[in-house]
C-alpha cells in the first residue's frame, strides 16, 4: 500500500513538472493533474494539500536531480570548454524532450516568481544561485586550462541559456538553440 502511495505521488510530481515546463504554473490546476494522472482531484489533494506544497516538493526534487547531473559535469576530467558544452547540453536536452516545447522548470517558475509563496520563490532563487556557482567553477577552470577566456560572466551564460531556451522554444526549436549554444561557446573561447 505504501508503494502505491509513493508511486502516485511521484506520478503527480512527474506530470506537474511536465505541465509547468510546457505551460507554466499558473496555467496548471489540480484538475489538470488529476485528469493526466487518472485519479480524482481529491486524491491529488491527499498527496499535496496545496499547490504551493506540491511546487515545493517538485522544486526540492528538481534541485537535487539537476545538481547531481551538474556535479558529474564538474567532476569530469575534461577541459573547462568541454564542461561548458556539456552544461549547456543539459538545457538543450530539456528542449529536445517530447514535443520540443519544454523549458527549464525554474526558468518557467522565475517568470511567475511573484505569484509564488516565499518558500517556493526562495527555492527558485537557490536554483539560480547554485547554477551561477557551477558556471563560475567551469569558467574558472576553463580560464585556468586556457580553453575559455578569463573574466567571463556566469550571469551572462545563464541568461543566454535560459533566454535562448525560451526563444528557441518559441521559434526554431533545438536547431536554433544549438546555434545559440555554439555562438555562446565561441564567444567565451580563448
Amino acid at each position: 500500500m505504501g508503494t502505491a502511495k509513493t508511486d502516485t505521488r511521484t506520478r503527480i510530481l512527474d506530470v506537474a513538472q511536465d505541465l509547468i515546463q510546457r505551460h507554466g504554473l499558473n496555467a496548471m490546476s489540480f484538475k489538470d493533474l488529476s485528469d493526466a494522472v487518472g485519479i480524482r482531484k481529491a486524491s491529488v489533494h491527499h498527496h499535496f494539500a496545496t499547490k504551493a506544497e506540491m511546487v515545493r516538493a517538485l522544486l526540492e526534487r528538481y534541485q537535487v536531480e539537476f545538481q547531481q547531473i551538474v556535479r558529474k559535469v564538474l567532476d569530469s576530467k575534461v577541459s573547462g570548454k568541454t564542461k561548458l558544452k556539456r552544461y549547456c547540453g543539459l538545457f538543450l536536452q530539456t528542449l529536445e524532450e517530447g514535443d520540443q516545447d519544454k523549458s527549464c522548470l525554474c526558468g518557467m517558475l522565475v517568470a511567475e516568481l511573484y505569484s509564488l509563496d516565499e518558500p517556493e520563490a526562495a527555492l527558485v532563487r537557490k536554483f539560480f544561485r547554485s547554477n551561477i556557482d557551477s558556471i563560475q567553477a567551469i569558467l574558472d577552470e576553463g580560464a585556468q586550462d586556457g580553453s575559455l577566456s578569463p573574466g567571463s560572466s556566469p550571469d551572462i551564460v545563464l541568461a543566454a541559456l535560459e533566454g535562448g531556451l525560451l526563444t528557441a522554444r518559441c521559434d526554431g526549436g533545438p536547431e536554433r538553440f544549438s546555434t545559440i549554444i555554439r555562438q555562446l561557446i565561441k564567444m567565451l573561447s580563448a
